[in-house]
């Protein structure tokens, strides 16, 4: 804790190839077996002069250390280790049991981890109504693990909460691409209801979740009892794959029961979807008279008043 090191080297360890360490502030360095002190002062120099977390720099130690030689008996296993005072899900504990090229899989695994990590900071960004915060966040992580879909998936939902269609519709085509079986378990909700209108969004909405939606707004169109939570729902998932004019149908008249600002952005959207940009833009100025401080509604309608739809 105070920077102190100290290592012993045991006369059974001394006994292999070659054995040793090295120490300094706040760091030790050793091993037994290895290819010769190159290994451990390769190690030394890139932990010393890497910047980034700690884990960054055990990793590029455990890189270097593998490159100058590493153990005579060959590669069999890795693994990296960082408690912190924040605990899970910050704190890393990986490790490859077996494997031809353990390092660089345990390289693999920390930029999952690390990709992961930033997700969740942009999650927690865009709750706080950072966005460009969130949004630099969501482009450093999936640059970490462009080959994990899951990356791109959790990236695309925090896009489409900070008012990000441009990004959300490019990884969700990454993801739908890598893997299509998210088509039916992503898209039907209402997640994306900004992004109905899209074509490039469109092309993986499937007819079965277009006759899933209007069959429910049918169901609902006359029912008393529907609550505005209802109501907003099916107007969402209308607007998602592409039914707009049914979607202001479900929205009209709507009043009370959720917050105003919530249905005129939908209701700015379906106009915009439908062309009528006079409408829609009627709608914004509405909506941001009422609800200056909604950060959803101010970047929305940002973009529908100056045409951007």
């Amino acid at each position: 804790m105070d920077g102190r090191a100290f290592v012993h080297t045991g006369d059974e360890a001394a006994n292999a190839k070659w054995a040793g360490s090295r120490i300094g502030n706040g760091y030790s360095i050793q091993g037994n077996g290895l290819a010769g002190p190159q290994v451990l002062e390769e190690m030394e120099h890139a932990f010393l002069n890497t910047k980034g977390s700690l884990a960054e720099r055990l990793m590029a130690a455990l890189i270097a250390g593998d490159h100058a030689g590493g153990q005579t008996t060959g590669r069999e296993s890795a693994a990296l280790l960082v408690s912190t005072p924040a605990g899970f899900p910050i704190d890393i504990d990986l490790r490859v049991d077996h494997s031809a090229n353990p390092v660089a899989d345990l390289q693999v695994l920390l930029n999952i981890q690390m990709a992961r990590q930033q997700i969740v900071q942009a999650r927690i960004a865009a709750g706080k109504g950072q966005f460009e915060q969130a949004k630099a966040l969501l482009i450093s992580g999936v640059s970490r693990a462009p080959t994990w879909p899951r990356i791109w998936l959790q990236a695309a939902r925090v896009a489409e909460s900070i008012e990000e269609p441009e990004l959300t519709v490019q990884y969700l085509s990454i993801v739908f691409t890598m893997n299509p079986a998210w088509i039916d378990t992503e898209i039907g909700g209402g997640k994306y209801e900004e992004l109905g209108a899209d074509p490039l969004f469109h092309r993986w909405v499937t007819v079965q979740q277009q006759k899933a939606a209007l069959a429910d707004s049918q169901q609902f169109a006359s029912s008393k009892t529907a609550t505005a939570d209802t109501r907003m729902q099916i107007a969402n998932r209308l607007l998602e794959v592409g039914k707009p004019r049914e979607a202001l149908a479900f929205l009209d008249g709507m009043s009370g029961g959720k917050a105003i600002s919530d249905v005129l952005l939908l209701k700015a959207t379906a106009y915009a979807a439908l062309g009528q940009s006079a409408e829609s833009k009627n709608v914004c100025r509405a909506g941001l008279e009422g609800d200056p401080k909604d950060s959803r509604l101010r970047l929305r309608c940002t973009r529908l008043l100056r045409g951007d739809f």
